[in-house]
């Protein structure tokens, strides 16, 4: 069922559409007009036109009236987005010109209500970096167990605790500093916002592994009973299939047995993509749909002027390098608890910069060399 807004919005553009209908098939009055000398008032001197003028006329009319009626529509509904700010001279930030980064934080959280967002980790960090000329976009995923320093301190743990340990303004510092970035700004979400979304444009079409089958359909479950879906679907055998919100979520969640948490990322990203074509695929109108039952479950501190620009450019970004990191790793326990552990942050990040920005020779800032050093010793 459509929302008020958009009746009101299809109202203004149906009304519009009888207003240009009644001026261009009103001949005689024109014609009485126009000859005459009572050009007074604005709907006088519409009628007095010539027909073309009176097409023209009509045209911007109804341009008008939908720009202000979807304007309105946007503007209500990107306001009911939960909104942050982020303090910029509290974040390390390194210059990268020519890109926007902004950081896609997935929390383990039963709801956005900051009771329940209060000290939860975050098990999707994704960084989204933006070529704004060529509009081609990168998907950059840190390993949750990453052993990093966190929120500009020298404390050293898994990077999915910096947000637990310091909001969205630590985990931002966090990952400007161990990879130096840019990021000014998040979106934060939890598993139910995805499922929507991804029910919302009727679900992504994955190729399931045989091996992938046990721990997809027990991950089902477990989001299903989260999110409070009872009636669900579960995938019976291996192959090319359409996944629904909370399989899609399942999917992204796989870890044990089937690749860890290396190719639980990868599996993020895949999820991602696939729902930013289909994205991609919808008119204006069913976009708003979307837009008004995903964004009051997000928070951001993005404002509504960039939230509007990114939805514009939406159809014309194309994916290009999309990549776990850091890109040298190896595994093992810290004082009893098991980590992923770069085995060299500095190089890591030189590569980073080289094949994702052009940086070529690129040097790491002394933060992110004193956290390597830390890591080394």
């Amino acid at each position: 069922m459509r929302s008020k807004k958009y009746q009101k919005l299809e109202a203004h553009v149906r009304h519009a559409g009888d207003e240009l209908s009644r001026l261009t098939s009103d001949a005689a009055a024109a014609e009485a007009i126009a000859k005459g000398k009572q050009r007074k008032g604005p709907i006088a001197r519409i009628l007095g036109m010539k027909p073309w003028q009176k097409v023209v006329c009509g045209i911007v009319i109804v341009a008008l009236l939908f720009g202000v009626g979807a304007y309105g529509f946007v503007q209500g509904t990107l306001n009911k987005v939960e909104k942050t700010k982020i303090d910029k001279k509290k974040i390390s930030c390194v210059d990268i010109d020519g890109y926007i980064n902004i950081l896609l934080l997935g929390v383990d959280a039963r709801s956005m209500k900051k009771k329940d967002l209060k000290e939860k980790n975050t098990d999707c960090i994704i960084v989204v970096s933006i070529n704004t000329e060529t509009k081609r976009v990168n998907m950059i995923s840190v390993y949750r167990d990453t052993y990093l320093a966190l929120n500009g301190t020298n404390e050293y743990n898994k990077v999915n605790a910096a947000y637990a340990w310091g909001g969205a303004e630590g985990a931002i510092t966090t990952m400007n500093e161990n990879l130096d970035l840019n990021i000014e700004n998040y979106v934060l979400f939890n598993f139910k916002v995805v499922s929507d979304l991804v029910n919302a444009v009727d679900g992504i079409t994955v190729n399931v592994e045989d091996y992938e089958i046990e721990e997809l359909n027990k991950y089902t479950k477990e989001t299903a009973k989260i999110v409070g879906q009872k009636d669900y679907q579960l995938v019976e055998e291996p192959g090319e299939q359409t996944l629904e919100g909370v399989q899609a979520v399942a999917y992204g969640r796989i870890r044990k047995g089937v690749g860890d948490d290396f190719k639980r990322t990868s599996r993020m990203r895949t999820v991602v993509k696939k729902v930013t074509h289909k994205l991609q695929e919808k008119n204006v109108s069913e976009l708003m749909k979307i837009m008004d039952m995903v964004l009051p479950q997000i928070q951001t501190s993005l404002s509504n002027n960039d939230m509007i620009g990114l939805a514009q450019r939406l159809t014309s970004y194309e994916f290009d390098q999309s990549i776990g990191y850091p890109y040298d790793v190896t595994t093992g326990p810290i004082n009893g608890i098991s980590y992923v552990i770069p085995t060299d942050l500095a190089g890591n990040a030189v590569r980073l910069h080289n094949e994702f920005f052009g940086q070529e020779e690129y040097q790491v800032s002394d933060r992110l060399q004193e956290i390597a050093n830390g890591i080394y010793y």
